[in-house]
Parts: structure tokens; C-alpha cells; sequence
């Protein structure tokens, strides 16, 4: 009897590293870092998912998260100001909204997601933050869409620039997923007629520098 509850102890062990080794590689591909070598911030993001709040309630509503983080890499101060909006290939524009009973629900082991707003400011050495992104009512026509983020180019050209180039992350639909299928920065400006429309939509927070 005691050599059969070892083994299941083992067995039972064995699946536990499985799953906790499922879960690395899912976090780790999920996830994607952009490092650039003298850069002074690493910028990382997370693949789109929906997310159902009161699911299987009359008043149920799907929302698409997004979340990314910014980590100050150098010994010193820096002051980052960014902003993010969301596109889709059927021309309709989307802002970037902090929703706090998402937020809490989407954090791992107690991790606090911040709003795109609480992104902005000073980052002493070495200090991360995380902010998770929330959009309602993407059009459910869409087949591709963009995700930019400005306020970014400043830390990855090595010489000041005339334009803030944003940086154009676009995702393509696969069932009811969605994969990456290109990013970098752009010149593409479509998306900055849209900033007076979002500003103010929510009190206290900015949505463009």
C-alpha cells in the first residue's frame, strides 16, 4: 500500500511539473519583448484576448484585452509619455479604456495592471509596469487589426526625430484568435484624427500626449 501511494504521489508530481512547464512556454510565446540595444526601455506586449464579463447573463458583454509593459533599463530617471489606440480593417477606431473589475480579474497571483495613463510619468531605475488595455465591441467583421502606441520612438532611435513615429502592432483574426502578423514602427498616421474624439471619454485620463 505504501509503495502504491509513492507512486501515485509521483504520478500526481509529474503532472504538476507538466502543467506548470504548459504554462511557462504559454506565458513565454505569449508574451513578445522588443529590445533594442541602447535603447533605455524594453517594450513587451501580449497577444489580444476576448474576455466575457457575466457570462451566460442577459447583459453579458466581450471585451478584447491587450496588455503590455514598459521596464525602464538604464541607471537613471527617465520620463516616458505614451498612449494606445486600436484600428480595424473595416475603418473603425477603438480607445484604450481601464476597466479596475477587468483588471483585477485578469491579474495573476495579485499582480496589479495599471491604466494607460498610469503609464505615463517617471520610471526610476529598473522599475516595470504593466497596464492591460481593455476594447469594447471590436466590429466582429474584422479580419485584421492594429494596435499603436505612441510616445515610443524617442527611446529606440538613436537621434531625435521631426515625427513621433508610432508603433503599429497588427494582428490577424484565426477563428477566434488572434496572431501576430506584423509590428514595428510606422508612419502610418490614419489613427491621429481619431485622438480629439477619444480624449475626455473617460474622467482623468488622457489618451494622447
Amino acid at each position: 500500500m505504501k509503495a502504491v501511494n509513492t507512486v501515485g504521489h509521483r504520478s500526481l508530481l509529474v503532472k504538476k511539473l507538466k502543467y506548470l512547464c504548459l504554462f511557462l512556454f504559454i506565458y513565454l510565446i505569449a508574451f513578445f519583448p522588443v529590445i533594442s540595444e541602447g535603447s533605455e526601455i524594453d517594450f513587451g506586449w501580449s497577444v489580444p484576448e476576448y474576455f466575457s464579463d457575466n457570462k451566460g447573463i442577459e447583459d453579458e458583454k466581450t471585451f478584447l484585452i491587450w496588455v503590455f509593459s514598459i521596464k525602464n533599463t538604464v541607471d537613471k530617471a527617465i520620463s516616458v509619455s505614451v498612449s494606445t489606440m486600436l484600428s480595424t480593417d473595416t475603418d473603425k477606431y477603438y480607445e484604450a479604456k481601464f476597466i479596475p473589475e477587468i483588471a483585477e480579474k485578469v491579474s495573476e497571483d495579485g499582480e496589479k495592471y495599471l491604466s494607460s495613463d498610469k503609464m505615463k510619468g517617471e520610471y526610476g531605475p529598473g522599475v516595470t509596469r504593466k497596464c492591460v488595455a481593455v476594447f469594447e465591441d471590436i466590429d466582429p467583421y474584422a479580419q485584421k487589426i492594429n494596435i499603436f502606441m505612441t510616445g515610443l520612438s524617442h527611446f529606440f532611435f538613436w537621434r531625435s526625430r521631426t515625427s513621433d513615429y508610432s508603433y503599429k502592432i497588427t494582428y490577424k483574426r484565426s477563428g477566434s484568435k488572434w496572431r501576430l502578423e506584423d509590428h514595428g514602427f510606422s508612419k502610418d498616421r490614419t489613427h491621429i484624427n481619431y485622438v480629439d474624439k477619444f480624449k475626455g471619454t473617460q474622467p482623468g485620463i488622457n489618451y494622447w500626449p
